[in-house]
């Protein structure tokens, strides 16, 4: 035996490249459901932003969505509270890998017990320098 708890882990999906066999997951274990607007029309069959939302909340009360909008920024939502994060101005050069830059440096600062708040900030801010870079298909 490993002695590994798995008892208060966090869970977080990012459900890229939306796919048939991700819409027919069971969602139940869940905590972070991280996804861009394609992805969220996909798995609500909605088209606008609140409606995705709304739509996600009502199935899954206990999600926590990061829903990225690319140069629109990005909405958090959960059945608490809702915050909304601009993109910092960034004269794009390439967009490879600005979802993954984006959701890597959230999750690290969630893992490290940031607010919300300051998630988002820090990893719009890494999303948006690298999209100023030549980008991982280079």
């Amino acid at each position: 035996m490993l002695g590994l708890d798995f008892i208060n882990q966090t869970i977080a999906l990012n459900p890229s490249p939306i796919s048939d066999s991700i819409k027919n997951l069971d969602l139940s274990k869940i905590d972070f459901l991280i996804l861009n607007e394609i992805e969220g029309q996909e798995i609500s069959g909605e088209k606008s932003l609140n409606r995705i939302l709304d739509h996600l909340l009502s199935n899954y009360s206990f999600f926590k969505i990061v829903l990225t909008l690319g140069p629109n920024g990005v909405i958090y939502r959960d059945n608490v509270q809702e915050h909304k994060q601009e993109a910092y101005n960034a004269k794009a050069k390439n967009t490879t890998a600005a979802g993954d830059t984006f959701l890597g440096y959230f999750l690290s600062m969630i893992s490290q017990k940031h607010d919300i708040k300051f998630a988002l900030t820090v990893a719009s801010k890494a999303a948006s320098l690298a999209v100023s870079r030549k980008g991982a298909d280079y």
